[in-house]
């Protein structure tokens, strides 16, 4: 399927060049000049205003591959990108002049439910009040309770680190991530979940994008380890920068040291500035039969 492109005469041969490349590259997703599309999206759930010079909505995790390695090349990368959901940020987070990539119009579907082990694993595009009507027949439910739940995505609660009214009880999105698909800006995917401190010391061995990333977030949350606790506040939502400090937990109660490495806990909460966020492996909650 060949993507379909709305032109305007406005853009600047940079945007026409980018848009020229993805075609060449067989993108199959939505890519729109248009005014009306680009003011959709030029406000979110804050005061401020930015007009994108494009509105992208990817068909598929192989778009947003083609997407970032293009972007990737030297001559776009002045080009700004911004990862949006359902714009529900008070702080203009999704915003840019650059380009807008909504993945919810395309992304947004569950794809897999395990009732045994109470997981779900959907599209980034996927809005929480969908979400929870797929588990409901099936008697669980997606705890973050968000006011903006009927318009919020995962890939945006993921970004945000969203956590609602509930979440003294039931926690924030971080806390029911269990694991990531992610683009990387160099368009090289990247798989996250739990590992051993063992095993991400192996692979940060490894010359890929994942052992380099592992490497240098190894490095500066082990080596800095009595520095980043004592000087990072303890907040309940983590919005003062990556959370370094959860990326070691001691998932073992009996462990005496820290014994677990977990890359997602740096994404989450990160405000799409580190990756595209294809899927997500999420944990799942009974819905309870009474309530007090």
């Amino acid at each position: 399927m060949l993507p379909r492109i709305d032109h305007q005469t406005h853009l600047s041969p940079l945007y026409t060049n980018f848009v020229s490349s993805l075609k060449a590259k067989q993108f199959t997703g939505d890519i729109s000049a248009k005014y009306s599309a680009r003011l959709a999206v030029a406000t979110d759930n804050s005061v401020y205003q930015q007009l994108p010079q494009l509105v992208i909505n990817p068909r598929s995790q192989q778009d947003i591959i083609i997407l970032a390695k293009t972007a990737s090349e030297e001559r776009f990368s002045e080009i700004k990108f911004s990862a949006r959901g359902g714009g529900t940020g008070t702080n203009g987070q999704s915003l840019t002049p650059g380009i807008i990539v909504d993945l919810s119009k395309y992304m947004n579907k569950v794809l897999e439910i395990n009732v045994e082990e109470k997981w779900v694993k959907v599209e980034a595009g996927v809005v929480k009040d969908q979400l929870n009507d797929y588990l409901r027949p099936h008697g669980f439910f997606f705890a973050p309770d968000l006011s903006t739940s009927n318009r919020a995505t995962i890939g945006g609660m993921i970004n945000t680190d969203a956590s609602g009214q509930g979440s003294l009880v039931y926690g924030k999105t971080s806390n029911h991530v269990l694991a990531l698909t992610s683009v990387l800006v160099n368009g090289d995917v990247l798989n996250t979940e739990p590992m051993t401190i063992k095993e991400a010391q192996a692979l940060a061995q490894e010359d890929t994008s994942h052992g380099q990333i592992t490497k240098q977030v190894l490095a500066s949350s082990l080596d800095n380890r009595d520095l980043i606790l004592e000087k990072f506040p303890r907040l309940n939502r983590f919005l003062t920068g990556y959370d370094l400090e959860n990326v070691l937990q001691k998932k073992n109660t009996e462990a005496d040291e820290l014994n677990t490495f977990d890359l997602s806990r740096l994404i989450t909460g990160s405000e799409g500035s580190l990756a595209f966020v294809c899927q997500a492996k999420l944990n799942i909650t009974p819905i309870s039969p009474l309530k007090l």
